[in-house]
């Protein structure tokens, strides 16, 4: 049942991403009892801090996975790799990314220090190949960079990519951008 109720919310936020549910509307679209809701959670707060929590999580697997196809790529071809598996998966979490954003922008960075802070050691794996001439408080700071414009550019591609616009083009665009900062001066 509270698999159910969960999904039933993520549905939800799909089909209206302009408001988040209320218990009664998650109860009344799993067809319970809005006691059964309350049984599993406090409040719909409750709900969206597990999806959330399942997301971080969905979206960490991910990237590392990515990071691990493009370890041995040529530069350009393992930033587009890394880019278009993080757009992914936030396309996959788009409705409960969404209303982390709507609802609380400053719980949504600190889901996302959640998800980067693990990653950091293999954010790092690329750009020690590709800049091995800097040293590490400046590969500090480009990893710190990259790594936040990655997010930025992944999510905008993901949750706010026009309607005419091709996502393989903008991934490659993005790829190309985040690449430039790799680029020996």
């Amino acid at each position: 049942m509270r698999r159910r109720l969960l999904d039933a919310t993520t549905t939800l936020l799909a089909e209206r991403p302009d408001s988040v549910p209320t218990t009664q509307d998650i109860a009344d679209h799993c067809d319970v009892s809005i006691g059964t809701v309350y049984r599993y959670f406090a409040d719909v707060g409750d709900i969206l801090f597990d999806l959330r929590q399942e997301a971080i999580q969905q979206i960490s697997s991910d990237l590392a996975v990515g990071i691990g196809q493009a370890i041995d790529a040529e530069p350009l071809a393992a930033i587009t790799t890394v880019v278009d598996a993080l757009t992914s998966s936030f396309e996959r979490h788009a409705p409960v990314i969404a209303a982390s954003l709507a609802g609380d922008s400053a719980e949504f960075g600190s889901a996302w220090a959640q998800i980067e802070a693990p990653l950091v050691p293999l954010g790092r794996i690329l750009p020690t190949r590709f800049r091995p001439d800097l040293s590490p408080a400046e590969l500090d700071d480009l990893v710190f960079l990259t790594m936040g414009a990655t997010a930025s550019l992944c999510l905008r591609v993901a949750l706010a990519r026009p309607a005419t616009a091709d996502r393989r083009r903008l991934v490659d665009t993005c790829a190309r951008m985040l690449l430039a900062a790799f680029a020996i001066p």
